[in-house]
């Protein structure tokens, strides 16, 4: 089972021979740079220890500077922390009435965002990189179409809960691919399926940082929720040393079946 928690696992994966945002395999006239996984300003100073920082083309990086200041912020209100004035908060919120508003951040598309990282996370277990459109994620932060100017949420779909279901099962039994870092307040967790009518493989995942749930709604309506999703290889393969999942034999109990980190 693939696993990453100590120092030296990230001192292994720190000079991988491919750029994990494009998926080229680096030549000596590359220019390159290191990539935090997630950005390091999302993480106390205290919580900088073990890092994944993963080699890639300087312009790959550099495209995504913005939105990772901006996610950076939006994890750093976890900690009750925020930018000491108005003029350095790259996020910009929205407020709305009814039943499904609330304050909604709208300028930032946090599931592509995250969906990179899932991308990192990948590479390093798997050493190859991630370049698939077969992916579905779910974050702690519902997603709202605005149609009249009122935000219209988006439904979860029996999907999460599954994914949820499957992998505290496997945790359960000590089967489970892991990534654990910044001093414990990361901490992301896969496995791998096969599909009904075989021969197709996809990854069930979950991704917990600072128990960052509790950001997102706790209405009645919109229940919190974990971050959670799947995602396909393009030609549906299992990767190399990848753990393949066991199907629940026994209910787990859980007082939170949309966490996958919940009790």
């Amino acid at each position: 089972m693939p696993s990453l928690r100590v120092h030296k696992d990230y001192q292994g994966v720190r000079n991988l021979p491919f750029c994990y945002l494009c998926g080229r395999e680096f030549v000596e006239t590359d220019q390159l740079s290191g990539d935090h996984v997630p950005p390091r300003a999302a993480f106390n100073a205290r919580d900088r220890q073990p890092v994944l920082k993963l080699e890639t083309h300087k312009t790959c990086n550099e495209s995504f500077s913005v939105d990772d200041k901006k996610v950076a912020q939006l994890i750093a209100l976890r900690r009750r922390e925020r930018p000491s004035s108005a003029r350095d908060s790259a996020l910009r919120f929205a407020l709305y009435p009814g039943p499904g508003g609330g304050a909604g951040v709208v300028n930032l598309d946090v599931d592509q965002a995250v969906w990179r990282w899932i991308r990192g996370f990948h590479a390093a277990l798997y050493r190859q990189p991630l370049l698939t459109t077969n992916h579905a994620i779910v974050t702690p932060f519902p997603r709202a179409d605005l149609g009249s100017g009122v935000p219209k949420v988006r439904p979860l779909r029996p999907q999460h809960a599954l994914a949820v279901r499957v992998l505290k099962y496997n945790r359960h039994v000590g089967n489970l691919d892991a990534l654990v870092a910044n001093n414990g307040q990361l901490r992301y967790e896969c496995v791998w399926a096969e599909a009904d009518d075989g021969g197709r493989w996809f990854c069930m995942f979950g991704l917990d940082i600072y128990d960052w749930k509790d950001l997102g709604s706790h209405s009645e309506e919109i229940p919190a929720r974990g971050c959670a999703g799947m995602y396909a290889l393009p030609d549906y393969s299992l990767p190399a040393g990848a753990t393949v999942g066991r199907d629940p034999v026994i209910e787990i109990p859980s007082k939170d079946p949309l966490d996958p980190f919940g009790a």
